[in-house]
This record gives C-alpha cells, sequence and structure tokens, in this order.
C-alpha cells in the first residue's frame, strides 16, 4: 500500500509542476504580446500591414534608429494587387511621418522583402520638411490606415 500511495504523490507533483510550466509560458508570451513590435531592432523596416481581399499591404521605415531616437518614424506605404508580378507596386503614401506608438498599433510582422527604390520616398520627405516653413507637416498619431483614411 505505501508504495501506491507514493507513486500517487509522484503523478500528482508532476502535474502541478506541468501546470506551473504552461502557466509560466502563457504569461511569458503574454508579456512579449504586450511589448509590442520592436521598430528598431527590424533593421530591413518592412512590416506587413492588414490586407485586403484584393490587395496586399506593407511599408517601409526608413532610418528606423532615427525614428526610434527622435519618436517620429519616416514611412513609405505601398500596396499590390493580390497575385500581380512582384514589380507592380502602387505608392498609397509616398511619405508619412508617425508616431512610435502609432506605428506599432499598425503593423504587424516582420517582412524580409518588399523595399522599393527610394526615390518616391526622398520627394515625399522633402516636400514634408519644407511645410510649415521648413519645420516639417503632420504626423500621425493614430493609425496608418486611419490616417490614410482606408479601411
Amino acid at each position: 500500500m505505501p508504495n501506491c500511495w507514493w507513486k500517487n504523490m509522484k503523478i500528482e507533483a508532476k502535474r502541478r509542476a506541468v501546470r506551473w510550466l504552461a502557466a509560466l509560458a502563457g504569461l511569458t508570451a503574454t508579456c512579449a504580446l504586450a511589448a509590442g513590435p520592436d521598430l528598431a531592432g527590424h533593421a530591413a523596416g518592412i512590416w506587413a500591414l492588414p490586407s485586403t481581399a484584393t490587395t496586399t499591404r506593407w511599408l517601409v521605415v526608413h532610418d528606423p534608429a532615427g525614428g526610434h531616437a527622435t519618436g517620429v518614424y519616416h514611412i513609405e506605404v505601398l500596396e499590390r494587387p493580390r497575385g500581380a508580378p512582384a514589380w507592380q507596386v502602387d505608392h498609397v503614401a509616398g511619405h508619412m511621418a508617425i508616431t512610435e506608438a502609432a506605428l506599432a498599433r499598425s503593423v504587424g510582422k516582420p517582412l524580409r522583402r518588399g523595399a522599393v527604390y527610394p526615390e518616391t520616398f526622398d520627394s515625399g520627405l522633402a516636400a514634408w520638411r519644407a511645410e510649415n516653413g521648413g519645420q516639417g507637416g503632420a504626423v500621425c498619431a493614430t493609425s496608418v490606415l486611419d490616417c490614410l483614411g482606408r479601411p
């Protein structure tokens, strides 16, 4: 009889340990998700945006380290019809200035591909910097899609 009792205690201790580890793993995952995306740490600076049934959307952060330092990121928003060739890209916004919090609320997963030639962004950034007597223009503080007026 004592042998059986001892086995049951070992099994119960293992069950408690497994439950404790599962709770700890869940808490760790929740904290990681709550921390948000590492905007400055993703060197490519290419992030997925919510897409539609007919288009794929993403954004490119230009100079992520500079954005992290100032709190204002400068991005380019792009989209492509689903099934279209990789070179068929529409510039939804050649340039947008956005706060770190708004950018973090907007982006999905980091992407490895999707960068385009910077000419459209460069001209948009130059126009933004020239606004307000050279002080710069508006800065989006809600989300990328809200500032674009898109669903």
